[in-house]
C-alpha cells in the first residue's frame, strides 16, 4: 500500500500514522500538537482521507490488494476534500453573534457530536472526528468528550489538534496517542517550493520567512498579494521600533484598535521577533541567513542603534508579551510596556 501525502516534513510522524492504517491498528484518539502552520491540520486531513478512501474500505474487507491510499479520485476522497463526507465531523469554535469573537467549544457542541457519531455509519465506513482547536474545549466539554475516550465507539477515530499539550486535560492525554509536530527544516521547505515552480531566490526567501512553517511558505508562494502585505507589515513593524515616543503611541493605538483580536496582535509580535532575529544576524555578519532580505538596509541602521544585549531583551520581551496577551492582559498596555521602555 502506497501513501502519497503532499505534506512537507514530519516523515516519522507520517510513517507512524501510515503504519497504523496499513495494519488496521489505528488508535481511537490522537493528539497532534505543536506550533501553528507546521502541518498538523493538513496531516489530520490526509490521515482521515486515507481511512475513509473507498480503496481502504475495500482492503479492510479483503476486497482489494495494495491499492494506493488515498486515491484522491473516489467519491469519498472528493467529499472529504470538500468537507461534506457524512462520516467526517469537524468540531470547531463558534463565533458570538454580537461581537463575532470566537468562543470556547461548548459542552452542548460535544453532546451533539456524540449523539451523531453514536449512530450507525452512513456509508459503513469509519467515522472520523477532527477538533482543530482542542485547547479551547471548555472544562465541561472536555469532560463530556472524556467519557467517549474511556468507552470509545467502534470504528471511530478522534483527532485533537492543539498548540500545546499542557492545555489538554491529563485524563484526555492518557487516553490518546500523542504526536508532537516540530517546525520543518528550512531545506525541506526550500526543496518543496522549488519542486512546485518557485525560482531559487524566492524559495530561499520564503523558506527563511516561514520559520519552519510550511503552510506559511505555501500561502506566501501562491498568493502574491499576501506576500506583498506580509512584507509591508514587516516594514511597518520595523518602522515602529525606530519611531519617537509620540509616534509609537499612535502606532500602538492603530495596532490595537477595537475589533482586532488578540491572535492578530500575537502574530504581529511573532513578526517582531523575526525582525529582531534578523537584526542580530546583521550585527553578527550573517546576512545570508536573513528572513527579510528586502529590509537589509533598514535592519542595518537599527543594528547600529542597539547592542546585542538590548536586542536579546527585546526578543524576550516580545515573547513574554505574547503570553500576557494570551492571558487576556490589555494588549495596548502590553505593547506600550514593551516598546516604550526600549
Amino acid at each position: 500500500m502506497n501513501f502519497n501525502w503532499p505534506i512537507i516534513g514530519h516523515d516519522k510522524l507520517k510513517k507512524n500514522l501510515q503504519t497504523g492504517i496499513r495494519n488496521q491498528s489505528m488508535a481511537h484518539a490522537y493528539l497532534f500538537y505543536g506550533p501553528k502552520k507546521v502541518g498538523k491540520t493538513l496531516t489530520a486531513k490526509f490521515f482521515a482521507k486515507s481511512i475513509l478512501c473507498e480503496n481502504y474500505r475495500k482492503r479492510f474487507y479483503g476486497k482489494a490488494g495494495d491499492d494506493t491510499t488515498p486515491c484522491g479520485q473516489c467519491s469519498a476522497c472528493r467529499q472529504v476534500e470538500n468537507r461534506i463526507y457524512p462520516d467526517l465531523y469537524f468540531l470547531e469554535r463558534e463565533s458570538a453573534k454580537k461581537s463575532g469573537v470566537k468562543q470556547q467549544i461548548s459542552v452542548s457542541q460535544v453532546r451533539d457530536l456524540l449523539t451523531r457519531i453514536n449512530k450507525r455509519s452512513f456509508l459503513n465506513s469509519y467515522k472520523v472526528v477532527i477538533i482543530p482547536e482542542a485547547e479551547y474545549l471548555s472544562v465541561q466539554a472536555a469532560n463530556s468528550l472524556l467519557k467517549t475516550l474511556e468507552e470509545p465507539f467502534a470504528k471511530t477515530v478522534i483527532i485533537l489538534i492543539a498548540g500545546e499539550k499542557r492545555n489538554i486535560l491529563p485524563t484526555i492525554l492518557s487516553r490518546s496517542r500523542i504526536l508532537k509536530f516540530l517546525p520543518v527544516a528550512r531545506t525541506a521547505i526550500y526543496d518543496y517550493l522549488v519542486e512546485k515552480g518557485a525560482n531559487r531566490e524566492l524559495a530561499k526567501e520564503l523558506s527563511f520567512m516561514a520559520h519552519g512553517r510550511p503552510t506559511v511558505a505555501m500561502k506566501l508562494f501562491t498568493d502574491k498579494e499576501l506576500l506583498r502585505e506580509y512584507r509591508q507589515m514587516n516594514k511597518e513593524i520595523l518602522g515602529l521600533l525606530k519611531n519617537d515616543v509620540i509616534e509609537k503611541f499612535k502606532q500602538i493605538e492603530q495596532h490595537t484598535k477595537k475589533g482586532q483580536d488578540k491572535e492578530k496582535i500575537q502574530q504581529k509580535l511573532t513578526y517582531l521577533t523575526g525582525l529582531l532575529r534578523d537584526v542580530l544576524l546583521v550585527k553578527n555578519y550573517k546576512r545570508e541567513l536573513l528572513a527579510n532580505p528586502y529590509l537589509e538596509e533598514e535592519l542595518s541602521v537599527f543594528a547600529e542603534q542597539k547592542s546585542t544585549g538590548e536586542l536579546c531583551r527585546l526578543i524576550y520581551g516580545a515573547e513574554q508579551a505574547k503570553e500576557y496577551i494570551k492571558a487576556n492582559i490589555n494588549s495596548r498596555l502590553v505593547l506600550e510596556n514593551l516598546l516604550l521602555n526600549n
